[in-house]
């Protein structure tokens, strides 16, 4: 995957595989949206995509907008040997609007670049970072 020019991404980031089960989600933050699967049967929201609800086994979801923000929970910093040791960051965010069991999204805070920068109980909101043709993974940027 190619590092978009300002965002602390990996530097040889594969992509990720596209199937029917999360397609929908990467087209959605494509066009900056949070989409994540939500159980018919019972409302809870669930990330990542997965046939079955967590919460009470039904099988029929669909896709459901977030407010796109949430907070970090927890993060870790790792040295990529690609950028010669630079640092990037993997966060866990926990994501605003959700039913059931909180959802938490595993990305990057892309506008982080050293430690320090990032803390947890943090807010973010989604951004973008294309990764094929109109298709994205939902990264975060640190709100002050």
């Amino acid at each position: 995957m190619n590092n978009p020019e300002g965002l602390n991404r990996p530097e040889a980031m594969p992509a990720p595989v596209v199937a029917p089960i999360n397609e929908v989600m990467f087209a959605a933050a494509a066009e900056g949206r949070l989409s994540v699967q939500r159980c018919v049967r019972c409302g809870a929201h669930r990330y990542p995509p997965a046939e079955g609800c967590y919460r009470c086994g039904g099988l029929d979801w669909a896709w459901s907008d977030l407010p796109g923000t949430g907070t970090v929970y927890s993060y870790t910093w790792i040295p990529d040997r690609g950028r010669d040791g630079r640092l990037y960051n993997v966060a866990v965010v926990d994501v605003d609007g959700t039913e059931g069991d909180p959802v938490r999204v595993l990305a990057n805070v892309v506008d982080a670049w050293c430690q320090g920068e990032i803390v947890v109980g943090q807010r973010v909101e989604m951004i973008p970072v294309p990764f094929g043709d109109r298709l994205a993974l939902p990264g975060f940027r640190r709100l002050q």
